[in-house]
């Protein structure tokens, strides 16, 4: 692959919603489920696509040293992370840091989930596009995701643009890509802006986030006139070369023989792609456990 034909993504974990979500935790850990979705997400993009950075904080980063795993990233910034501000909640805008790091971007680049999988060059999907999604959502069908804008939590000065069209489909960001750069700052400060002293809790954890990444970003396009396109035409399409592994993710943490299941099937992912890979001792414990 040639250096200007490479497309460069971003990786991000801020460690505050795990440690919100469970405080009694001390020490930041994570599941093998996720250490190995983040490790073939990581490697694949490498191996077909071009470089990938890290966004993560200084626990993220020592945690990561501690697993010998850093050497799966080009690059890794905790500057953006630890300076984030106090006011955005961890377990209201779990994803929200997402939205600072692609902030700081300075040419074309993909967003992309450490649970999502790229298995091909997507360098020619991208090329002429101002901005891509994952795929369309709908309003009405994604299991209450999208609730009116009345019944969000707002703080009590929050105004949104009068000229958003409260009609138009969200989409779905576990994958993007942006090169209109000036766009998908205005998009990032609408978002932020909403997320900034939101700290009303809400019935449950996903309904804040997905209006302030994957809804606004919608409104914003119509407003700017900027077209988004998608990888995928519809969620569940297959044959387009990706793996959003979500789902899975939500049956691994419910179901040790689903995860066990799961967690050997991403161990021989990795090791079929990825033969000349040598795990260090605690990244080895992990891959021996789900395979010999």
């Amino acid at each position: 692959m040639e250096a200007n034909d490479e497309l460069p993504a971003l990786h991000v974990n801020w460690t505050k919603p795990a440690f919100a979500s469970c405080p009694e935790m001390k020490q930041y850990d994570t599941s093998d489920f996720n250490i190995l979705t983040t490790i073939l997400s990581a490697l694949l993009w490498r191996k077909y696509n071009g470089p990938i950075k890290l966004y993560t904080d200084s626990i993220g980063l020592e945690y990561y040293r501690m697993m010998e795993m850093t050497s799966i990233w080009d690059e890794i910034d905790t500057n953006v992370i630890d300076n984030m501000p106090d006011n955005i909640h961890p377990s209201i805008f779990w994803a929200g840091a997402k939205l600072f790091a692609m902030r700081e971007q300075t040419r074309p680049f993909c967003m992309m989930d450490t649970d999502l999988m790229v298995w091909r060059s997507i360098i020619d999907d991208v090329k002429g596009k101002q901005a891509m999604a994952y795929h369309v959502e709908t309003l009405e069908e994604t299991e209450g995701c999208y609730i009116p804008f009345e019944h969000l939590k707002k703080r009590t000065d929050y105004k949104p643009d009068p000229d958003w069209d409260w009609t138009a489909n969200p989409f779905n960001m576990a994958l993007s890509y942006f090169s209109d750069l000036d766009f998908m700052r205005y998009y990032c400060g609408k978002a932020i802006d909403f997320m900034t002293g939101n700290n009303e809790m809400p019935m449950e954890m996903v309904t804040q986030m997905v209006f302030a990444e994957q809804r606004i970003i919608t409104m914003c396009a119509i407003q700017k006139q900027v077209f988004i396109d998608t990888f995928l035409d519809y969620p569940d399409e297959r044959g387009k070369g990706f793996t959003h592994i979500w789902g899975f993710k939500m049956l691994a943490d419910s179901d040790p023989t689903a995860n066990d299941r799961l967690c050997t099937q991403l161990v021989k992912a990795i090791r079929l792609n990825f033969p000349d890979l040598h795990p260090g001792h605690e990244l080895s414990l992990i891959f021996n456990k789900y395979g010999k």
